[in-house]
């Protein structure tokens, strides 16, 4: 059951051997003063001895949890497994590297407990990236802005603190490409954020390179957003209008200079407008099939925040999303 006040921790551990324990007896040192708490260290497929160390922190302290997954599935999708097992009545998302200190893991915490929010982001003060990197993650965050209703300008980052309640509805997820901030959005706006630190690691190279960083991004376009799809299928109108336009371009001075119009021209008027047209006609369906793709995606993602005067016999979601203790809480 889940706990009054303990507080999660989730940590995704990939080919962090090296700096995992460092990481972790560092946040235990920051943690003890806050009360209960847990951390839980999920083994993404790492291909190192990473479990070697996990398991001989578990050993030293039972509050250190963990998951050992058989393959590489992502950083989103170990960390859903995470939420899917958080006992806290918050739960927080770190990296394994150190980047993120302690400090800004609890200032996330503090925030969502202090508020109404349902998640809080820690927006860096300073960013400890390289240019490219720091391109990249502005043109997920401009793409997220843009076609996930993130219009509030908050800065998506993967220090976040959720209620518990709310993260382990987005921990039964069944998606094969999941994105935890999308799918926040889709389930919640009360969306906060606080400014919080940010460090260079201290030994090794991120494994979260510009290409896994492209890799999400594209798989936001193909799961979350049929935008792809509009932009091509606007794109065929276009043509298609250009190719009429430019067909009655030609008639017009055939019949008012008594030109008779190059074969060629015509020629391209009339294939630019049927082609056009054609993939024109392929866009409005692939939107209609893109619409049910992102529908499945979506499957299971309507959180219900509180409820109240329902009843013992009212089924609505179940559980702890239905109801706490009784009591509506305002909207």
């Amino acid at each position: 059951m889940p706990s009054e006040r303990l507080l999660s921790v989730v940590i995704p551990c990939y080919r962090s051997q090296g700096y995992l324990e460092k990481t972790v007896s560092e946040l235990v040192a920051a943690l003890e003063p806050e009360g209960p708490f847990e951390i839980i260290l999920v083994n993404d497929g790492s291909p190192d001895d990473v479990q070697e160390v996990i398991d001989r922190l578990h050993a030293k302290d039972a509050r250190i949890r963990f998951l050992e997954l058989g393959s590489n599935r992502g950083q989103h999708a170990a960390t859903l497994k995470g939420f899917a097992i958080a006992r806290g009545d918050a739960v927080i998302t770190l990296d394994d590297d150190g980047q993120n200190p302690p400090e800004a893991g609890l200032a996330v915490a503090r925030a969502l407990r202090g508020s109404r929010h349902d998640v809080v982001y820690g927006r860096f003060q300073t960013t400890a990236q390289n240019l490219p990197r720091r391109l990249v993650s502005r043109l997920n965050l401009w793409l997220f802005k843009h076609t996930m209703g993130n219009r509030t300008g908050i800065r998506v980052t993967n220090v976040r603190a959720i209620r518990g309640d709310l993260a382990r509805m987005l921990g039964q997820s069944e998606q094969i490409f999941p994105y935890i901030d999308s799918m926040i959005f889709r389930s919640t706006r009360r969306v906060g954020e606080v400014t919080v630190p940010h460090r260079r690691r201290d030994a090794g190279e991120s494994t979260y390179r510009i290409r896994d960083l492209f890799r999400l991004w594209l798989s936001h376009m193909s799961t979350l957003t049929v935008l792809p799809l509009q932009l091509a299928t606007w794109g065929s109108f276009s043509a298609s209008l250009f190719g009429l336009l430019l067909g009655v371009v030609q008639i017009v001075r055939a019949l008012m200079l008594n030109q008779a119009p190059q074969g060629w021209l015509s020629l391209f008027c009339v294939l630019t407008f049927l082609f056009s047209l054609l993939f024109a006609f392929l866009g409005i369906i692939s939107t209609y099939l893109g619409r049910m793709y992102v529908s499945l995606n979506a499957r299971g993602q309507d959180w219900l925040r509180s409820s109240g005067g329902l009843g013992p016999s009212s089924d609505i979601g179940g559980g702890e999303r239905a109801s706490r203790g009784g009591a509506s809480q305002a909207a």
